[in-house]
């Protein structure tokens, strides 16, 4: 039986809204280590990326000089729901991961034009909503701090990320519906 979905802003905490968004790729026992930080604690540069309203593909690609690769690492549908994990590396760096990241989308939400382009995987997500002028507007509502060893990273198969990761949690309105829940890790911000 599939569990229900919820939304973001049925959590009144991050840690809660984290393990809902992780829960398609996770066992039971995962427990989302991190720390919630205000914008003022996040170091320089990966405030500049991550506290802002703009999207994480525009902001990535002006910060890392090129255009950026997405992988799609796993990915969960549940009737219109669908949700990937991914990461992001500039153009032509394969091993330079500047991203690592979960979206929940409500594919209702999306025309169906949006909706392949997404699920066909060749572009990411921000990427797509702006070549196809989706009226959007991006609301980040926690940032964290994660253990560079932590649960979280490992998810993602960077367990040995050294130091620690700054990300965010936040909800994508296309159109003005809530349509896509993100969370954003950015990696790589000093090399």
């Amino acid at each position: 039986m599939p569990i229900p979905v919820s939304k973001l802003s049925d959590h009144p905490v991050a840690e809660a809204a984290l393990l809902d968004l992780c829960r398609p790729f996770v066992q039971r026992d995962f427990v989302p280590e991190c720390t919630i930080v205000q914008p003022d604690q996040i170091p320089f540069p990966e405030d500049q990326l991550l506290v802002h309203h703009g999207h994480m593909t525009e902001v990535l690609e002006k910060f890392h000089g090129a255009p950026v690769d997405v992988e799609v690492m796993e990915e969960s549908v549940e009737g219109d729901v669908y949700t990937r994990k991914i990461k992001l590396t500039p153009h032509g760096q394969p091993g330079k991961v500047v991203e690592l990241g979960i979206a929940r989308l409500d594919l209702r939400y999306l025309s169906q034009d949006v909706k392949a382009e997404i699920l066909a995987k060749k572009l990411p997500l921000g990427a797509v909503l702006i070549k196809h002028n989706v009226l959007r507007r991006v609301k980040p509502r926690w940032f964290m701090r994660f253990p560079g060893a932590g649960p979280v990273m490992s998810l993602f198969g960077e367990s040995r990320h050294q130091g620690v990761a700054f990300g965010r949690i936040g909800t994508i309105y296309c159109d003005g519906q809530p349509a896509i829940e993100v969370m954003e890790i950015v990696l790589n911000v000093r090399s």
